[in-house]
């Protein structure tokens, strides 16, 4: 978006008069500038010039030999413009001025020879000097063509065009709140807040006067929300007319191209006030207009000569003959004001947002009106900008009358008073700004301000909601850069956190467990297929799928399927965990440690996952110091009956360790045998263990035997062990130190070693004595 210092010149009388100061104030308390735009920026030491003489260069054939009248005196220069003639009034650069070569390269002229004939200056096209705005048809070959005559030779080509303006560009993504602002008047608003400038005294316009006369047709509305507040009526125009240059310079100097004047005038109030209007020419009307949604497929020719096939919503004027008109978007090519219209309908709607984004999007066409109707024309605005129009149509289109009394629908809206203490505004800004100050700024953005409350101008009621909204306002136009910048102070306690749990974490790592790390969310196949009740799950709601559509009940599910996916990216066994909170419908929420290993190819029986699992179950237990008991059970569903057992602590389950059931196994592509263990941390780190009391070590040797005994495998290896240890005093421990089951054994048995260890806590045991108690060991186990 485009806004135009001189323009705005119109409605203040600026205090600055730098326009990096003026970009600068705006960007940091209304809206960013990208870009400071000097119009006529490259037409230094450029004049308005006139052809004496022409004649053909000598060595040449597609070259001429000018002789200039310039503010300079007469200059001689080479020429290739295909359009030149003796009289002509140019575009004219002296030695030293900055032009685009071709309309590409930046050169600095200089005085040079062309073929043997020397050329003191040139005689520019349009692109070469950046004006190809004012003049697109002087490009390339073709010079720019002021017309015959003496009027303005030698003068600056700058002051002879007008191109006196400093045009500001605005990134109008950062104000799609605004809808105000994408308007000149709300920019001079903006200036006079921010103390930029002053208003100037506008003379009161002249009460426009309507006659009683009925529209032509009529007009019917199927959707109220679809045009909100409506203002229109019928002008007839003695002839089109010329739009007069000063409006010619500032519609091409925000980006507008003048077309003839009805449409100028539109264009012109779009821009000024925020407000876009369409004036059709009557005589191309037929029957009723209705204003409706348009059905999905139906189409317009718009005004660029375009057929447009149009989404379903997109809000549309048809009459007898069909659409003639995309609402907030684009006017029909049928209905267009023309040099030859003479009646024309001029309206001013204020259409739905959502519809006018729904076309956009649909028809893939966005023009500067919708850009302003996505926002949300205030209504206050429909009426303002009819009027506006219609003041320009009267004073500058020959002939011009109203014919017809004002349609007229909706209302302006209301605006409700806010309450709201400045005191409160500088406690939320973090300086006290004076009461005097505040209301000034509040009153010089459009607001009333009583003793205890604002009220909004009717063009903002849509993004003035608040006291926040108020205080806002009131801090970005007194300056953010004013207000003292303070670090918040504050104290900071971390949430308590059981470092046990990162001790537990780090020795997995140790074992060589890998974390994994998956989603909570679980669903319902997969935990089927884990042997886990779906019903006993916490649903999701608004659920991404159903994969997603329930918590997690165990961490076993996740554990499994992620060693489908990698079993075959380890070499021998897969050993993963995770801690991570579960649910239950039942029994709440908890913290669980699940851990998995997994063997691609059998082993040796003491390598078996399960007895590889337990053992380190057991001794990070035994770290704990707590009184713990791993107890055999068959109620695990998803573990084989008889390779499962639940972990007790001081009589409580706190977790279980088993192998997984094979049909679990199988479900997950598992090659070989696999073994998991789950843990409720929040049970288990509840628990209080005794204090540790160190004991000293002994100054006694140890004396060690190994005992190697076949056994069943139906026999309970843990109750003979269990026996063991309470045969004699002198043992000090009891532990498996390898287990067998190769081929020379019978199916069934296998050969469990017992490494006995012997030690006195007052002398050293000798070896009689040793070998008197390991006998009974021997008979014990035999």
């Amino acid at each position: 978006m485009k806004i135009s210092l001189e323009w705005l010149s119109e409605f203040i009388t600026w205090k600055e008069h730098d326009p990096q100061t003026i970009a600068r104030r705006l960007t940091a308390s209304s809206a960013e500038v990208e870009e400071v735009e000097v119009r006529g920026g490259m037409l230094d030491h450029c004049c308005v010039g006139k052809i004496l003489t022409l004649a053909k260069h000598p060595n040449a054939d597609r070259l001429s030999l000018c002789d200039v009248a310039t503010d300079q005196g007469t200059k001689r220069v080479v020429c290739g413009g295909t359009n030149l003639r003796p009289g002509m009034r140019v575009a004219f650069a002296h030695i030293g001025a900055q032009v685009k070569w071709h309309g590409e390269e930046m050169v600095t002229l200089q005085k040079a020879k062309v073929r043997g004939e020397e050329s003191e200056g040139m005689i520019c096209a349009a692109e070469e000097l950046g004006i190809d705005g004012l003049f697109p048809d002087c490009t390339g070959h073709s010079i720019v063509d002021l017309g015959d005559g003496d009027d303005g030779v030698g003068r600056s080509l700058r002051e002879y065009l007008g191109l006196n303006d400093t045009v500001l560009h605005i990134d109008n993504h950062a104000i799609t709140n605004r809808p105000d602002l994408f308007s000149h008047i709300g920019f001079a608003r903006e200036c006079v807040a921010l103390g930029l400038a002053t208003w100037k005294k506008v003379p009161k316009a002249k009460k426009l006067m309507f006659p009683k006369t009925a529209l032509p047709f009529e007009t019917v509305l199927e959707q109220k929300k679809l045009v909100s507040r409506y203002c229109g009526c019928t002008l007839s125009i003695a002839a089109s007319g010329e739009t007069p240059v000063w409006m010619k310079r500032r519609l091409e100097a925000v980006g507008m191209r003048s077309l003839n004047l009805p449409i100028d005038i539109t264009n012109y109030v779009t821009v000024e006030l925020g407000m876009p209007l369409h004036s059709f020419d009557i005589a191309d009307l037929k029957g009723a207009i209705h204003i409706r949604a348009a059905e999905e497929g139906e189409k317009i020719v718009t005004l660029d000569d375009v057929s447009r096939v149009l989404p379903a919503g997109s809000v549309v004027m048809s009459d007898d003959h069909g659409i003639f008109d995309l609402m907030g978007i684009m006017g029909g090519l049928r209905s267009s004001t023309k040099n030859s219209t003479r009646s024309i309908y001029l309206h001013s709607p204020v259409v739905d947002p959502v519809a006018i984004r729904t076309a956009v999007i649909g028809t893939g066409h966005r023009t500067d009106a919708a850009t302003i109707y996505e926002k949300g024309v205030p209504p206050v605005m429909a009426e303002r900008g009819l009027f506006r129009a219609l003041e320009l149509f009267l004073s500058l289109v020959p002939g011009a009358q109203i014919t017809s009394r004002l349609q007229s629908w909706g209302s302006d809206g209301t605006a409700k008073p806010i309450r709201f203490s400045h005191k409160d505004a500088g406690n939320v800004l973090g300086i006290d700004i004076a009461e005097k100050v505040s209301k000034k700024i509040l009153t010089d953005l459009g607001f009333r301000v009583a003793r205890s409350s604002v009220t909004p101008p009717l063009w903002r009621v849509k993004d003035i909601t608040g006291p926040h909204d108020l205080a806002e306002e009131v801090g970005r136009i007194f300056g953010y850069d004013r207000i003292p910048s303070a670090l918040p102070a504050a104290t900071l306690e971390p949430p308590p956190r059981d470092q046990r749990v990162h001790a537990l974490r780090d020795d997995l790592k140790e074992a060589g467990f890998i974390e994994v790390l998956p989603l909570s969310l679980i669903g319902p196949d997969l935990l089927k297929a884990c042997r886990l009740d779906p019903h006993d799950a916490i649903e999701v709601e608004n659920a991404l799928g159903e994969e997603l559509s329930l918590m997690q009940t165990s961490t076993l599910p996740r554990l499994l399927e992620h060693a489908g996916r990698n079993m075959l990216s380890v070499e021998d066994k897969l050993r993963t965990f995770e801690c991570a909170h579960v649910f239950n419908q039942r029994e709440g929420e908890w913290l669980e440690c699940g851990l998995l290993l997994a063997e691609r190819r059998s082993g040796k029986l003491k390598e078996t996952p399960f007895l590889e699992l337990k053992q380190v179950i057991l001794e990070e237990l035994r770290g704990s110091g707590l009184d713990f008991e791993i107890r055999a059970t068959e109620k695990i569903p998803f573990g084989h009956p008889g390779r499962s057992a639940d972990i007790l602590v001081g009589g409580k389950a706190v977790g279980m360790v088993f192998e997984v059931h094979s049909q679990v196994a199988a479900a997950f592509d598992l090659p070989g045998r696999a073994a998991a263990a789950l843990l409720d941390l929040t049970s288990l780190l509840s628990q209080s263990a005794p204090a540790t009391v160190m004991q000293p070590v002994s100054q006694f040797p140890a004396i060690t035997y190994d005992l190697t005994v076949t056994l069943d495998a139906s026999r309970s290896t843990g109750e003979l062990l269990r026996k063991i240890r309470s045969s004699s005093p002198m043992l000090e421990e009891v532990a498996v130190a390898d287990l067998y089951d190769g081929s020379s054994l019978e199916k069934g048995r296998y050969n469990l070693t017992v490494r006995c260890t012997y030690r006195a806590k007052d002398r050293t045991l000798t070896e009689e004595e040793v070998k008197k108690a390991h006998e009974s060991v021997i008979a014990l186990v035999s």
